[in-house]
């Protein structure tokens, strides 16, 4: 699986890897303001080299969402992309955005899972 950091700016990091399965964005930090842009400009950019496979938005460590970001992840997710939170505030964001039927998914261990990373869990 190819890994590449797509845009990391301040307050918003991009990651894409790039599987035979699946084309994963990984974001962490905020989606709100000028990075709601970036993270269409990356989607629209990574749509273009999916040819069938899975795409999922991977938001386990994003802590905050504005209504532009939420807006964005709801036209993601009726587009077909897969939503994946972990905590229980981008949870119920993920919730509002999928009117899509089955596009959030919700991963219950988030600990297990900052801690395999090596990082606090961050709080909500």
């Amino acid at each position: 699986m190819a890994t590449r950091v797509y845009c990391s700016m301040g307050m918003l990091k991009i990651t894409i890897h790039d599987g035979a399965g699946e084309l994963r964005l990984r974001l962490e930090g905020r989606l709100c303001g000028a990075w709601v842009g970036e993270l269409r400009q990356c989607w629209q950019t990574a749509a273009s080299i999916t040819q069938g496979r899975n795409t999922i938005l991977d938001l386990g460590e994003v802590d905050f969402i504005d209504s532009e970001g939420q807006a964005l992840v709801s036209e993601m997710g009726r587009s077909g992309v897969q939503l994946v939170a972990t905590t229980p505030l981008i949870q119920a964001l993920v919730n509002q955005a999928s009117d899509a039927a089955g596009c959030g998914t919700f991963e219950t261990n988030a600990l297990s899972r900052s801690a395999a990373a090596g990082r606090e869990p961050r709080p909500v």
